[in-house]
């Protein structure tokens, strides 16, 4: 749980990647965060972490604490979108990956990435594959994360470097990619910023404006995070709200016709 302490002798003797960071982004009191903490302490290969919040409390200030983890306090609370440009300008460092709290990352996650992104030249940024896990970590499956998986085989196959017209093709019928899973290069992502538009669907908004920028992608293909889905998450309480049904319109009609693109939102909110 949250508030067990790390056990400092189990931490490897590693320097840690000079050139990436973890931006965990807290949002409320979330129970997984010390889960969360704990999965990127124990990564292969070490990194800096830092936890950002536009919602401090002593929960996540002890927390943090508990796994010497430092909190920058994001002053502006307008929104996820402001939140997440906090958080991938809260390090210096060229590659971050903006970690969610109530998610887990596998030991290679950080290791694999990397590579990715080294053997995909020019790649802006890094993904890697996902499962989705229930409140004690076991691995769960839905109606959605089937068919999400089942797009990703079918447009990606085994492919490590994605360029824009296969991205767009792996985008065009709803958004397997989530942020979690990302490291980005931020040399190469110009003056990118998430859209303040959006609430739900604010990273399929930003890889199809990538796409369409020209931005290649890299894919380590290995289901590297464990996603939470439950009604404590962001996702579940935009989904009772009709935001992400509406946003999910927003962008298939950016992608279809419009009766076709009003046909594929339906049949995509069938999964929630």
């Amino acid at each position: 749980m949250a508030t067990d302490h790390p056990d400092p002798g189990s931490r490897l003797d590693r320097a840690p990647t000079a050139d990436h960071s973890f931006a965990v982004m807290a949002y409320g009191d979330s129970p997984f965060l010390g889960d969360c903490l704990r999965s990127l302490r124990d990564q292969t290969r070490a990194s800096t972490l830092v936890l950002t919040t536009s919602t401090p409390s002593n929960f996540i200030t002890d927390t943090a604490a508990a796994f010497g983890v430092p909190v920058m306090i994001n002053p502006r609370r307008a929104g996820i979108a402001a939140d997440w440009n906090f958080a991938l300008a809260a390090t210096p460092a060229r590659h971050v990956t903006l970690a969610h709290q109530d998610d887990v990352y596998r030991p290679a996650f950080l290791d694999l990435s990397l590579a990715a992104l080294r053997n995909a030249r020019g790649a802006a940024l890094a993904f890697t594959g996902y499962d989705e896990i229930d409140d004690q970590g076991a691995v769960v499956t839905s109606r959605i994360s089937v068919v999400k998986h089942l797009l990703e085989r079918l447009t990606l196959g085994a492919a490590t470097r994605v360029a824009p017209t296969r991205l767009r093709r792996f985008l065009a019928l709803g958004n397997p990619l989530p942020c979690s899973s990302v490291t980005f290069d931020r040399d190469r992502l110009g003056d990118f910023a998430f859209s303040d538009a959006f609430q739900s669907n604010l990273d399929w908004d930003a890889w199809l404006r990538l796409a369409d920028a020209g931005q290649v992608f890299a894919r380590a293909p290995a289901r590297l995070v464990g996603r939470r889905h439950n009604p404590l998450t962001a996702t579940s309480r935009l989904i009772r709200e009709g935001v992400r049904q509406r946003e999910d319109l927003i962008l298939f009609r950016r992608l279809w016709p419009g009766p076709l693109a009003e046909a594929i939102a339906w049949a995509y909110g069938l999964g929630y």
